[in-house]
């Protein structure tokens, strides 16, 4: 496959990248159709994850579980470009690309998982890990990919794949199908379960316009569930708030009760004095907070 030199910014935003396509399967746990293609088509931003410890965490130690990996599993490193493209508008940038002693030149993609997490898997990776070491595969044109998984920070596991090409075709065939989309400017359906945050970027801007959905079966039905489970939330928080109260008041100022079934106790919060802030603020405060106790409240098993 080609490689091509864009900035990451601009490569990202005319290709869907090996990370994204399982979205295209509607199974991506991070993003929707829906909101890929507002992304792509430029009419909402894409997240920048630069302060997500998760995925700072994630970037920092890929080198040392790659190294790990040629250590532990006899592979070594090749020469490959930065970014992948099939110029169709499907690409990405693997994380390594490797040789194994046994099947030759492949792909090595890199995770950092918590153990429960990892057991939430069962036997294998979920599909979007799949279908992402499967698009840098056919990519690169290569018989395997294996996903190095360091679980829970200690434990180094390793799953194998061969290259699927049927898989690829479809995701390729999806790819272009989604393109075309864009271009014609006809988006996919929401998922309404999902997709809240997404649609209230799209329509962030406040028309003028007053429509009539007088006709539609499904606006009624909209309202009426949202100001049922709004009713319910109120009524929900109504209710915690009062059995919070009782608790607090039965438990005084102990550190805890025992209460058949439950695990009731409560946590002091330091306060934190008022601060001033840097010279050239002087005079100006940063609130502190005052010091409260904290109820928890567990079901014991």
């Amino acid at each position: 496959m080609k490689h091509i030199d864009l900035s990451d910014d601009a490569f990202r935003h005319v290709h869907v990248g090996a990370s994204e396509v399982s979205a295209l399967f509607d199974a991506n746990p991070w993003v929707t159709r829906f909101e890929l293609w507002h992304r792509k088509a430029g009419n909402i931003a894409t997240p920048d994850f630069g302060g997500d410890e998760r995925v700072e965490w994630g970037i920092r130690l890929e080198p040392v579980i790659i190294e790990a990996a040629c250590q532990r599993w006899g592979y070594t490193l090749r020469d490959g470009p930065k970014k992948l493209t099939n110029g169709k508008g499907l690409g990405g940038h693997p994380d390594a690309y490797a040789i194994c002693p046994e099947r030759g030149p492949g792909i090595l993609e890199t995770k950092t998982v918590d153990w429960l997490v990892c057991k939430g898997w069962g036997d294998e990776p979920p599909l979007h890990y799949l279908l992402q070491g499967n698009t840098y595969s056919g990519l690169d044109k290569v018989a395997w990919f294996d996903l190095i998984v360091l679980v829970g920070g200690n434990e180094l596991r390793r799953f194998q794949y061969d290259f699927r090409p049927k898989l690829f075709d479809e995701a390729e065939r999806r790819t272009v199908e989604f393109w075309e989309s864009v271009k014609a400017g006809t988006p996919p359906a929401a998922d309404y379960a999902r997709d809240l945050d997404p649609i209230k970027a799209v329509y962030q801007a406040q028309g003028e316009a007053v429509i009539d959905l007088t006709g539609d079966n499904h606006a009624p039905d909209a309202a009426a569930r949202y100001l049922r489970a709004k009713a319910i939330i109120k009524g929900a928080e109504a209710e915690a708030e009062a059995a919070e109260a009782e608790l607090r008041d039965k438990l005084g100022d102990a550190a805890a009760a025992i209460v058949e079934g439950f695990t009731v106790k409560a946590t002091p919060v330091a306060a934190t004095p008022d601060k001033e802030i840097t010279p050239d603020m002087v005079g100006q405060m940063i609130r502190g907070r005052k010091g409260y106790r904290r109820l928890y409240v567990k079901e014991k098993a």
